[in-house]
């Protein structure tokens, strides 16, 4: 099968690890044998999904109605710009994209996640704010725990290696409790990591629940979640992409899992084939379209960089700009920034605010509107 030539992108902007793209190549088809085992992260559960509506970023000024995740992301940085720390719009922005990849998360990639999940679901601004406290409060228990994560009452606080706090999620603000089994994180259903089974959610067949190392059940949504798994073989080792399409046995993995609809599959493999990305999972074939997905504009192709380079992905399709790239500015109370198609606007005053600032955040300007 001939397989198109395609570059798309994906921007891991909550991690403050800076962009990083995904690309197809003339042969865009890679296969492994084996199941890999033992990568954690094959179990880390999530909510899966590409997150929210998307969409083709803001609007400009004259009243023009805006976006509902243009405006989400406003309302947050604005919350935080008053007693936080603002991430700035592109950031916020490409939680769309970034959410797929939920399920393979943990440590700080997991934390961000969900602390973006915990502000878009906040109804007001202490809210938005008691998602991500400081850490530096913490730093005499994390003194007590070098390089992992622990529990203080319900916030999330992780710690490196030298014993000091880089990140902390309070698990109450978005109604969750912190819990410890393998290591910590949050959730609402204590289990018990290695003894609880995984399960098909019974009103929803596409819907997979297994326990985190966290010890809470997770939901992961099949139809747009990822996993991954690397493989030792000839070639050195390799990322595979596991993208499924239901809950079913994973014959891989000898337990419940998310799994392929299609052609029966012996080993990892996976290839674009135009907008739809292919995966062996579960011992199936699985194909998902990812011109279907939102926000709107995604292809198929290969991550570049970061944590899941060299795995297939879906991402934008060759854009005019690159979320959490370049700057963003402000404007007589316009942010100009990239969006999901490209370079645009919004005018601040249209979503009710004064106008807007700038501040430097992981060696870029954000911008963000004021109240």
């Amino acid at each position: 099968m001939q397989y198109k030539n395609r570059i798309v992108t994906i921007a891991m902007g909550l991690l403050a690890m800076g962009p990083f793209g995904i690309g197809c190549g003339d042969d865009s088809t890679t296969g492994g044998g084996g199941e890999g085992g033992g990568d954690p992260t094959t179990t880390t559960g999530g909510s899966g999904g590409t997150g929210g509506d998307g969409g083709t970023g803001g609007s400009g000024g004259g009243g023009s109605e805006i976006e509902a995740r243009v405006a989400d992301c406003l309302r947050i940085d604005a919350c935080e710009a008053d007693g936080g720390t603002p991430i700035g719009l592109e950031a916020c922005l490409a939680y769309a994209l970034d959410e797929q990849w939920l399920w393979a998360s943990f440590g700080s990639m997991r934390m961000s996640l969900e602390a973006m999940q915990c502000k878009l679901a906040a109804t007001d601004c202490e809210t938005v704010r008691a998602c991500t406290p400081d850490a530096s409060q913490f730093a005499t228990q994390c003194a007590k725990a070098p390089f992992t994560g622990i529990c203080v009452g319900d916030v999330w606080v992780l710690c490196d290696e030298l014993g000091a706090p880089t990140g902390a999620s309070d698990c109450s603000a978005a109604g969750l409790s912190c819990g410890t089994d393998v290591w910590a994180g949050c959730g609402a259903e204590p289990c018990q990591f290695g003894a609880t089974e995984p399960s098909c959610d019974t009103d929803d067949p596409h819907v997979l629940v297994e326990c985190s190392p966290a010890g809470f059940l997770t939901r992961v949504d099949c139809r747009t979640a990822n996993n991954f798994v690397n493989v030792n073989g000839p070639e050195g080792e390799e990322v595979f992409t596991i993208a499924g399409e239901t809950c079913g046995m994973d014959v891989q993995r000898g337990t419940l899992g998310c799994i392929g609809t299609g052609d029966s599959c012996d080993f990892f493999s996976q290839a674009c084939d135009g907008d739809v990305l292919e995966t062996c999972s579960g011992g199936s074939i699985t194909r998902r379209d990812c011109s279907a997905l939102q926000p709107e504009g995604q292809s198929c192709g290969f991550v570049q960089s970061g944590p899941f380079a060299g795995g297939a992905a879906c991402g934008q399709v060759e854009p005019t700009c690159t979320l959490v790239e370049s700057d963003e500015t402000c404007d007589d109370g316009v942010i100009h920034y990239c969006g999901f198609a490209g370079a645009t606007t919004v005018d601040c005053r249209d979503a009710g605010y004064a106008g807007c600032n700038t501040t430097e955040s992981n060696g870029r300007t954000i911008a963000f509107c004021t109240p």
